[in-house]
Protein backbone atom coordinates (compact mmCIF):
# COMPACT_ATOMS: atom_id res chain seq x y z
CA UNK A 1 0.00 0.00 0.00
CA UNK A 2 1.73 3.20 -1.41
CA UNK A 3 1.29 6.12 1.85
CA UNK A 4 -1.24 8.66 1.15
CA UNK A 5 -0.88 12.54 0.30
CA UNK A 6 -1.58 13.81 3.81
CA UNK A 7 0.93 11.17 5.39
CA UNK A 8 3.86 12.63 2.79
CA UNK A 9 3.61 15.75 3.49
CA UNK A 10 3.73 14.88 7.68
CA UNK A 11 6.65 13.41 7.07
CA UNK A 12 8.73 16.03 5.02
CA UNK A 13 7.10 18.64 7.48
CA UNK A 14 8.79 16.27 10.07
CA UNK A 15 12.68 16.22 8.24
CA UNK A 16 12.23 20.00 7.53
CA UNK A 17 11.19 20.43 11.48
CA UNK A 18 14.20 18.11 11.96
CA UNK A 19 17.06 20.32 10.25
CA UNK A 20 15.35 23.18 11.94
CA UNK A 21 16.43 21.23 15.63
CA UNK A 22 19.56 20.32 14.13
CA UNK A 23 20.76 24.10 13.08
CA UNK A 24 19.15 25.19 16.83
CA UNK A 25 21.72 22.79 18.41
CA UNK A 26 24.70 24.39 16.28
CA UNK A 27 23.59 27.67 17.21
CA UNK A 28 23.21 25.91 20.89
CA UNK A 29 27.05 24.56 21.11
CA UNK A 30 28.88 27.28 19.56
CA UNK A 31 27.48 29.54 22.49
CA UNK A 32 28.17 26.98 25.06
CA UNK A 33 28.63 29.54 27.37
CA UNK A 34 25.83 31.70 27.69
CA UNK A 35 23.39 28.58 27.05
CA UNK A 36 25.21 27.22 30.68
CA UNK A 37 24.28 30.38 32.26
CA UNK A 38 20.66 29.69 30.56
CA UNK A 39 20.79 26.55 32.18
CA UNK A 40 21.90 27.47 35.50
CA UNK A 41 19.37 30.10 35.67
CA UNK A 42 16.60 28.03 34.60
CA UNK A 43 17.29 25.43 37.46
CA UNK A 44 17.57 27.86 39.91
CA UNK A 45 14.05 29.29 38.52
CA UNK A 46 12.70 25.77 38.84
CA UNK A 47 14.38 25.34 42.24
CA UNK A 48 12.94 28.11 44.08
CA UNK A 49 9.42 27.69 42.44
CA UNK A 50 9.72 24.14 43.88
CA UNK A 51 11.07 25.55 47.36
CA UNK A 52 7.69 28.08 47.51
CA UNK A 53 5.51 25.55 46.65
CA UNK A 54 7.10 22.95 49.53
CA UNK A 55 7.19 25.64 51.86
CA UNK A 56 3.06 26.20 51.52
CA UNK A 57 2.65 22.61 51.70
CA UNK A 58 4.78 22.23 54.99
CA UNK A 59 2.83 25.28 56.37
CA UNK A 60 -0.97 25.61 54.89
CA UNK A 61 -3.40 22.71 55.09
CA UNK A 62 -5.50 24.35 52.22
CA UNK A 63 -5.43 27.01 49.94
CA UNK A 64 -8.68 28.51 48.12
CA UNK A 65 -10.31 25.07 48.35
CA UNK A 66 -7.56 23.03 47.52
CA UNK A 67 -4.83 21.25 49.55
CA UNK A 68 -1.44 21.74 49.34
CA UNK A 69 -0.60 18.54 47.27
CA UNK A 70 -3.43 19.17 44.41
CA UNK A 71 -1.84 22.82 44.44
CA UNK A 72 1.80 21.24 43.68
CA UNK A 73 0.57 19.29 40.94
CA UNK A 74 -1.35 22.63 39.39
CA UNK A 75 2.36 23.71 39.20
CA UNK A 76 4.00 20.92 37.57
CA UNK A 77 0.83 20.62 34.88
CA UNK A 78 2.04 24.70 34.05
CA UNK A 79 5.57 23.80 33.67
CA UNK A 80 5.22 21.13 31.36
CA UNK A 81 2.90 22.74 29.32
CA UNK A 82 4.80 26.02 29.59
CA UNK A 83 8.33 24.07 28.30
CA UNK A 84 7.05 22.09 25.29
CA UNK A 85 5.47 25.76 24.32
CA UNK A 86 8.86 27.12 24.57
CA UNK A 87 10.34 24.18 23.04
CA UNK A 88 8.34 24.66 19.69
CA UNK A 89 7.30 28.41 19.44
CA UNK A 90 10.16 30.22 20.37
CA UNK A 91 10.44 31.08 16.82
CA UNK A 92 7.38 33.36 17.40
CA UNK A 93 9.95 35.67 19.91
CA UNK A 94 12.13 36.71 16.99
CA UNK A 95 8.60 36.98 14.52
CA UNK A 96 9.24 40.89 14.81
CA UNK A 97 12.71 41.10 13.22
CA UNK A 98 11.14 38.73 10.56
CA UNK A 99 8.40 40.93 9.11
CA UNK A 100 10.86 44.49 9.73
CA UNK A 101 13.99 43.29 7.24
CA UNK A 102 11.87 41.24 5.13
CA UNK A 103 13.05 38.12 5.53
CA UNK A 104 9.41 37.03 6.06
CA UNK A 105 8.60 37.45 2.19
CA UNK A 106 11.34 34.78 1.21
CA UNK A 107 9.14 31.94 3.45
CA UNK A 108 5.95 33.54 1.77
CA UNK A 109 7.45 31.87 -2.12
CA UNK A 110 9.00 28.78 -0.60
CA UNK A 111 7.05 25.57 -0.34
CA UNK A 112 6.78 24.82 2.77
CA UNK A 113 3.77 26.40 4.90
CA UNK A 114 4.95 30.16 6.28
CA UNK A 115 2.89 29.33 9.47
CA UNK A 116 4.63 26.49 10.19
CA UNK A 117 7.86 28.25 9.78
CA UNK A 118 7.04 31.23 11.51
CA UNK A 119 5.81 29.27 14.69
CA UNK A 120 8.49 26.30 14.58
CA UNK A 121 11.40 27.38 12.96
CA UNK A 122 13.77 28.49 15.64
CA UNK A 123 13.05 25.32 18.49
CA UNK A 124 14.40 26.54 21.86
CA UNK A 125 16.88 23.19 22.77
CA UNK A 126 17.94 24.90 26.03
CA UNK A 127 13.92 24.01 26.79
CA UNK A 128 14.13 20.51 25.08
CA UNK A 129 17.48 19.46 27.04
CA UNK A 130 16.05 20.90 30.72
CA UNK A 131 12.50 19.07 29.84
CA UNK A 132 14.14 15.78 30.29
CA UNK A 133 15.67 16.19 34.11
CA UNK A 134 12.14 18.57 34.55
CA UNK A 135 10.28 15.32 33.86
CA UNK A 136 12.22 12.82 36.04
CA UNK A 137 11.92 15.54 39.10
CA UNK A 138 8.12 16.03 38.46
CA UNK A 139 7.31 12.45 38.49
CA UNK A 140 9.40 11.72 41.37
CA UNK A 141 7.77 14.62 43.46
CA UNK A 142 4.10 13.43 41.95
CA UNK A 143 5.19 9.75 43.62
CA UNK A 144 5.63 11.22 46.71
CA UNK A 145 2.07 13.16 47.35
CA UNK A 146 -0.59 11.86 48.94
CA UNK A 147 -3.01 11.80 45.98
CA UNK A 148 -4.73 8.98 44.12
CA UNK A 149 -5.23 9.07 40.65
CA UNK A 150 -7.25 7.08 38.42
CA UNK A 151 -6.74 5.38 35.08
CA UNK A 152 -10.18 7.14 33.63
CA UNK A 153 -8.91 10.29 34.88
CA UNK A 154 -5.22 9.99 33.44
CA UNK A 155 -6.50 9.34 30.36
CA UNK A 156 -8.82 12.43 30.55
CA UNK A 157 -6.08 14.38 31.54
CA UNK A 158 -3.57 13.45 28.64
CA UNK A 159 -6.87 14.11 26.29
CA UNK A 160 -7.21 17.59 27.66
CA UNK A 161 -3.07 18.42 27.34
CA UNK A 162 -3.79 17.82 23.98
CA UNK A 163 -6.27 20.04 23.91
CA UNK A 164 -4.05 22.83 25.91
CA UNK A 165 -1.64 22.39 22.92
CA UNK A 166 -4.25 23.64 20.08
CA UNK A 167 -4.96 26.68 22.77
CA UNK A 168 -1.35 27.63 23.13
CA UNK A 169 -0.66 27.16 19.03
CA UNK A 170 -3.87 29.27 19.38
CA UNK A 171 -2.19 32.36 20.75
CA UNK A 172 1.32 32.22 19.37
CA UNK A 173 -0.90 32.03 15.77
CA UNK A 174 -2.42 35.41 17.20
CA UNK A 175 1.28 36.56 18.31
CA UNK A 176 2.34 36.26 14.92
CA UNK A 177 -0.84 37.71 13.32
CA UNK A 178 -0.14 40.98 15.55
CA UNK A 179 3.39 40.87 14.35
CA UNK A 180 2.05 41.04 11.08
CA UNK A 181 -0.01 43.77 11.56
CA UNK A 182 2.21 45.84 13.42
CA UNK A 183 5.72 44.61 13.53
CA UNK A 184 5.95 44.36 17.13
CA UNK A 185 5.00 41.58 19.01
CA UNK A 186 7.08 41.90 22.25
CA UNK A 187 4.49 43.68 24.20
CA UNK A 188 1.63 40.65 23.60
CA UNK A 189 3.96 38.26 23.74
CA UNK A 190 5.40 39.11 27.70
CA UNK A 191 1.24 39.93 28.78
CA UNK A 192 0.57 36.10 27.55
CA UNK A 193 3.99 35.05 29.28
CA UNK A 194 2.39 37.17 32.30
CA UNK A 195 -1.12 35.59 32.75
CA UNK A 196 0.38 32.39 31.87
CA UNK A 197 2.95 32.43 34.70
CA UNK A 198 -0.27 33.08 36.98
CA UNK A 199 -1.39 29.70 35.96
CA UNK A 200 0.94 27.82 38.72
CA UNK A 201 -2.11 28.53 40.97
CA UNK A 202 -5.68 27.37 39.94
CA UNK A 203 -7.28 30.04 37.88
CA UNK A 204 -10.29 29.78 40.26
CA UNK A 205 -8.50 31.49 43.43
CA UNK A 206 -8.75 34.63 40.96
CA UNK A 207 -11.37 37.13 41.68
CA UNK A 208 -14.06 38.49 38.28
CA UNK A 209 -13.51 39.46 35.99
CA UNK A 210 -10.05 38.30 36.34
CA UNK A 211 -11.16 34.79 36.33
CA UNK A 212 -13.20 35.51 33.49
CA UNK A 213 -10.18 36.57 31.18
CA UNK A 214 -8.35 33.58 32.10
CA UNK A 215 -11.03 31.41 31.38
CA UNK A 216 -12.02 32.96 28.46
CA UNK A 217 -10.62 35.49 27.15
CA UNK A 218 -6.76 34.15 26.97
CA UNK A 219 -7.90 30.76 28.13
CA UNK A 220 -4.95 29.60 30.61
CA UNK A 221 -7.74 28.21 33.08
CA UNK A 222 -8.68 26.14 30.34
CA UNK A 223 -4.79 25.13 29.75
CA UNK A 224 -4.06 24.31 33.06
CA UNK A 225 -6.81 24.22 35.48
CA UNK A 226 -9.76 22.43 34.18
CA UNK A 227 -7.07 19.49 32.87
CA UNK A 228 -5.61 19.10 36.33
CA UNK A 229 -9.07 20.08 37.99
CA UNK A 230 -10.03 16.64 36.03
CA UNK A 231 -6.55 14.55 37.03
CA UNK A 232 -7.50 15.23 40.40
CA UNK A 233 -10.58 13.94 40.34
CA UNK A 234 -12.43 17.25 41.18
CA UNK A 235 -15.31 18.73 39.56
CA UNK A 236 -14.45 20.68 36.66
CA UNK A 237 -14.34 24.50 37.24
CA UNK A 238 -16.43 24.14 33.41
CA UNK A 239 -17.41 21.07 31.67
CA UNK A 240 -14.61 19.07 29.70
CA UNK A 241 -17.01 19.56 26.63
CA UNK A 242 -16.82 23.66 27.22
CA UNK A 243 -12.89 23.04 27.40
CA UNK A 244 -12.69 21.11 24.11
CA UNK A 245 -14.74 23.51 22.03
CA UNK A 246 -13.08 26.46 23.37
CA UNK A 247 -9.71 24.95 22.20
CA UNK A 248 -10.98 23.44 19.06
CA UNK A 249 -12.81 26.73 18.25
CA UNK A 250 -10.00 28.88 19.49
CA UNK A 251 -7.44 27.00 16.93
CA UNK A 252 -9.52 27.06 14.11
CA UNK A 253 -10.29 30.52 14.44
CA UNK A 254 -6.90 31.58 14.70
CA UNK A 255 -5.94 29.76 11.09
CA UNK A 256 -8.77 31.79 9.77
CA UNK A 257 -7.29 35.06 11.46
CA UNK A 258 -3.58 33.85 9.91
CA UNK A 259 -5.26 34.01 6.05
CA UNK A 260 -7.38 37.68 6.77
CA UNK A 261 -3.73 38.68 8.07
CA UNK A 262 -1.77 37.81 4.95
CA UNK A 263 -3.83 39.47 2.67
CA UNK A 264 -3.31 42.94 4.92
CA UNK A 265 0.86 42.04 4.93
CA UNK A 266 2.72 44.43 3.01
CA UNK A 267 5.97 43.31 2.08
CA UNK A 268 9.41 45.34 3.42
CA UNK A 269 9.86 45.87 -0.46
CA UNK A 270 6.25 47.47 -1.28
Amino acid sequence: MKPRANDMRLITYFKVWKIFGFNALQETLVNRGSNILFMIGKTLRFSFALLFLFLIRSSVNSFAGYNSDQIVVFFLTYQFIDLVSQIFYRGVYLFSNMVRTGEFDFLLIKPINPLFRALTGKPDINDAIFLIPSLLVSIYIFSRLNIAISLESFIWYLLLLINSFLIVTAIHILVLIVGILTTEVDGIIWIYRDLNYMGRFPATIYMEPLRFVLFFIIPIGMMITIPTEVLLGLKPSYSILIASLIGLGSFFISLKLWDLSLKKYSSASS
